[in-house]
């Protein structure tokens, strides 16, 4: 090992200066050393600033170091003194540790009991809890029951529901039907009863009607009063064929009946009309 005699760090054997101060390093046996005066710490003889206190041993003079007879002398001054003070220490603790103990033996027992009764109380109180909680435990339960009922309920009466709902908008529908169909039944009716009225009756349409309750009528003439729907069916809610407008004369081959089945010598389809929808003209030649 190498030592700076500037600072006295050390370094290894390959290492020639100091990275410190630039010193040339030399070896740690060929080294002088001395006492530092200040802090007593070992450093190079020629080093001018201590490596370990940093005072400058430049313009410092040497203190004075006590003799050896003056360090014994205090020395064993201080170890009597020392030993005296250790006999009272140990006396001391002995006493404390006497008197602790007689307040554990005394105390002891009264905590204990002390302590026992709070253990006691204690498991008192975690009982009672525990019981409190295994019955809200099983009143959770039952109110879990009673909403898993009462939600099957609601989806059954949701079900229900929406089937009603279904079957009201249904018969809403039919409501609407009917009630059109008497508005027109109504209407068509009226200007019927006027022109019955204005002239003679007719003898073919009582043969006819009569006829027509059987199913089977003659070839017959008859003439719209109104422009009439004429329908593939016997049904109002069978498909429109075609469009007869007011005053059209029709041939009835068949009446079914409120419906007349008609043919047309044209190109219009055949198909039925409502019997209060044309009038009796006269029969087909």
């Amino acid at each position: 090992m190498k030592l700076c005699p500037q600072c006295s760090a050390e370094y290894e054997d390959k290492v020639s200066f100091c990275t410190k101060d630039g010193k040339s390093l030399v070896t740690r046996i060929g080294i002088r050393t001395k006492l530092c005066p200040h802090c007593a710490n070992s450093i190079a003889e020629d080093a001018l600033k201590c490596p370990y206190c940093k005072a400058d041993l430049s313009s410092t003079a040497a203190p004075e170091w006590p003799t050896r007879e003056e360090v014994s002398s205090e020395f064993g001054q201080r170890l009597k003194t020392n030993k005296i003070s250790i006999a009272s220490k140990t006396i001391l603790i002995a006493g404390l540790t006497v008197f602790a103990m007689g307040v554990f033996l005394i105390g002891g027992q009264r905590q204990r009991n002390e302590s026992q009764s709070v253990l006691d109380e204690t498991f008192r109180d975690l009982s009672e809890k525990d019981k409190k909680i295994q019955d809200l435990e099983g009143q959770l339960g039952q109110a879990r029951k009673e909403l898993a009922e009462k939600t099957s309920q609601v989806v059954q009466l949701k079900a229900k529901l929406e089937e009603s709902q279904k079957n009201l908008a249904s018969t809403q529908q039919k409501l609407t039907r009917a009630a059109r169909e008497t508005e027109r039944l109504a209407a068509s009716r009226a200007p019927s009863a006027t022109k019955t009225s204005s002239r003679a009756p007719e003898p073919s349409p009582p043969a006819s009607r009569a006829a027509g309750a059987r199913g089977v009528a003659e070839t017959s003439v008859y003439q719209t009063i109104r422009p009439t729907q004429v329908y593939e069916e016997p049904a109002a809610s069978s498909r429109v064929v075609s469009q007869i407008n007011k005053g059209t004369r029709v041939n009835v081959v068949r009446s079914l009946g409120d419906w007349l089945e008609v043919r047309s010598k044209g190109s219009n389809p055949a198909g039925f009309v409502r019997r209060d929808d044309v009038t009796f003209v006269s029969k087909a030649n």
